[in-house]
């Protein structure tokens, strides 16, 4: 099989584009994809409470792993985090104003990114891809 016709191999090259350009525009606010997306859910899910463990599954990685992304967020003031008064054992997450400030900067540098990624596409197209990556996702879980 040739290389460009895996499809799993195709998601490859496109998710390293994605993370190579976002690294490179976040390189001025010292941050990572990683740690932009995490900045994306905090202000996306600001009316309500977000735990450690709420990230953990939203983004499905490990403890560890989002405890390094998360004390290297608040080591540079994008977010806070404080022990639940009822059960200390749980670890809510806050965004700073810092971190507040840095999205808008970050949010339009990820619609110009979609809009690249999608030119191309009719309205119709881009309704169906959304559509069948959710599905293909589904089906590889």
């Amino acid at each position: 099989m040739c290389p460009s016709d895996d499809i799993g191999f195709f998601l490859k090259l496109i998710n390293e584009c994605i993370e190579k350009n976002a690294n490179q525009a976040l390189k001025p606010f010292d941050l990572t994809l990683s740690q932009a997306r995490i900045l994306f859910y905090l202000h996306d899910h600001q009316d309500a409470t977000t735990s450690q463990k709420d990230l953990e599954e939203f983004f499905e990685v490990s403890h560890p792993t989002i405890i390094g992304i998360l004390n290297r967020l608040e080591g540079k003031g994008f977010i806070h985090s404080e022990h639940c008064s009822k059960d200390k054992r749980v670890k809510s997450i806050f965004l700073t104003d810092k971190g507040g400030k840095v999205f808008y900067s970050m949010d339009h540098f990820r619609k110009n990114n979609e809009a690249n990624m999608l030119q191309d596409l009719t309205d119709k197209q881009i309704k169906e891809l959304k559509s069948l990556l959710k599905i293909v996702y589904k089906n590889i879980q």
